[in-house]
């Protein structure tokens, strides 16, 4: 008990002071670490907002990059499509040798998204087919069927790119 000392104003031992001065510190301590833990949840959140924002603006990008394909296709495809007309109009006129070329054009455009629309016999469809003629017919089943097709169709990755031209019958009894 030695060093155990008294203050005489108030009569309170230096240990009790010494308590309350840890408690004191103890407190503020506490706050300080709650301040911290607030601090730290608020940079883990901003954190987690600023990766999703990355992956969105990633994947915007990815989207613009694939659109822009896509939009870069379709200029270029449109551009060799009266290359496959003439290929046509060639073998549809004995040109037999030329098929290979037209075979080889042909498989490279449909594995690029190409689709060909040879639609005869079948039901007009205006955001397929672009109706040149009409021709009357007495068989009512091909009424706004397609009759003829003057010009083959294409459709790139489901879009039509140029209608196919045909020529209609009218069904009149």
């Amino acid at each position: 008990m030695d060093d155990i000392t008294f203050d005489e104003e108030t009569g309170i031992d230096d240990s009790v002071l010494a308590e309350e001065a840890q408690g004191d510190t103890i407190k503020k301590l506490k706050v300080r670490l709650k301040d911290a833990e607030g601090k730290a949840k608020e940079n883990l959140d901003n954190w987690q907002r600023a990766q999703a924002e990355f992956m969105n603006v990633r994947k915007r990008d990815e989207e613009a990059k694939s659109e822009f394909i896509k939009f870069a296709k379709v200029d270029t495809i449109t551009q060799i499509i009266p290359v496959l007309d003439s290929f046509t109009m060639a073998l549809d006129q004995g040109h037999e040798n030329m098929r290979p070329i037209y075979n080889q054009l042909f498989q490279i455009l449909k594995q690029n998204g190409l689709e060909e629309s040879n639609p005869l016999g079948e039901i007009f469809d205006p955001a397929k087919h672009e109706a040149i003629s009409m021709v009357p017919t007495a068989n009512e089943k091909e009424d706004h069927t397609v009759m003829e097709v003057f010009q083959r169709g294409y459709m790139l990755n489901g879009s039509v790119i140029r209608a196919a031209k045909v020529q209609v019958g009218e069904f009149e009894k």
